[in-house]
């Protein structure tokens, strides 16, 4: 006699199918949630008979049905999310930076502990959990490997706003470390956020208040209090607007743009002949509505040259 499945078992294994999916089974955990979500309730009215033959609810009843499957949809991306956070924090930080910022101080063996933990407390708030999406994607991606070490070779406004400007003597693999710590530390802005009904698609990518940030600074680093305050300070500085913020650090805005492109960054994408590349295609776009996410043009403008000479 064959086993039936419970309704939580049958929840279970729809979910698990919709993350398998071609179209999103390359995409990082949050991003596969996000995406599915999407096809949720853009098609959960239509699913819904077939839902109820599942016996997923009722034919009438597919909000309630939708809000059980969003449920689920959670629970399984933070299995995922738990292997791609370890991933981030023991694989991709090297803490090369630690001695520039922290007065040649080696790093204390508890950072990625402190930094893992403080990931797990964004992800569990809906806000920042939107914006822990964009991050994890550019941390588990190598867009800073890719383009930090050309913009040090040519030596041009990007490498002299870091070093020149913001007085930081990073070498190219060292700025690459640091930014990757500051785009995953940069959610933890919008923990003070209190979340609406349902996040929009820009929760998590839009400004936070200075003053919020100030208050924000000293809860936020003793959570991780390993990492110099100025690391925290310049992590949550990357939600300021460019160049409405003053005297905004050259390394927070790379931060934001690396944040916004990993946000719609799409592993698996296939180029059609003739056109532009993936990276700059974004870039050029990017540097056109740099004012309306306020982010850094001539940054953009350089990271546009920079892929369109490397075919990326």
């Amino acid at each position: 006699m064959s086993k039936v499945d419970s309704p939580s078992e049958t929840t279970a294994r729809f979910v698990a199918r919709m993350f398998e999916m071609p179209a999103l089974r390359s995409l990082p955990a949050l991003q596969r949630e996000e995406q599915a979500l999407q096809f949720l309730r853009a098609n959960g009215q239509q699913l819904q008979p077939l839902l109820a033959s599942m016996g997923l609810g009722t034919a009438s009843d597919w909000r309630a049905t939708a809000d059980v499957l969003s449920r689920e949809m959670k629970t399984y991306a933070d299995k995922l999310l738990e292997a791609e956070l370890a991933r981030a924090v023991d694989r991709r930080i090297s803490l090369a930076f630690y001695p520039v910022l922290a007065g040649g101080r080696q790093a204390p063996p508890n950072v990625r502990e402190e930094l893992a933990a403080l990931c797990r407390k964004i992800s569990a708030h809906p806000v920042a959990r939107r914006a822990l999406s964009g991050s994890l994607a550019a941390v588990l991606s190598d867009l800073t490997d890719k383009y930090i070490p050309p913009a040090w070779e040519s030596r041009k406004y990007i490498h002299g706003e870091v070093t020149r400007v913001q007085r930081l003597a990073l070498d190219s693999e060292q700025c690459s470390d640091l930014l990757r710590v500051l785009i995953l530390l940069r959610p933890a802005a919008y923990l003070q956020i209190a979340p609406g009904p349902e996040p929009t698609r820009d929760s998590g990518f839009t400004p936070v208040p200075e003053q919020a940030l100030q208050r924000a600074l000293p809860g936020l680093s003793a959570q991780v209090a390993s990492l110099p305050a100025a690391v925290v300070r310049l992590a949550l500085r990357s939600v300021l607007p460019f160049p409405a913020a003053d005297n905004l650090e050259a390394t927070s805005r790379l931060a934001a743009i690396f944040t916004h492109r990993g946000r719609s960054l799409a592993p698996s994408l296939v180029v059609d002949r003739g056109a532009d590349t993936p990276d700059k295609s974004w870039f050029n776009v990017a540097r056109r509505n740099a004012r309306w996410h306020g982010l850094d043009p001539r940054m953009l403008d350089e990271l546009y040259t920079i892929a369109a000479e490397h075919g990326w």
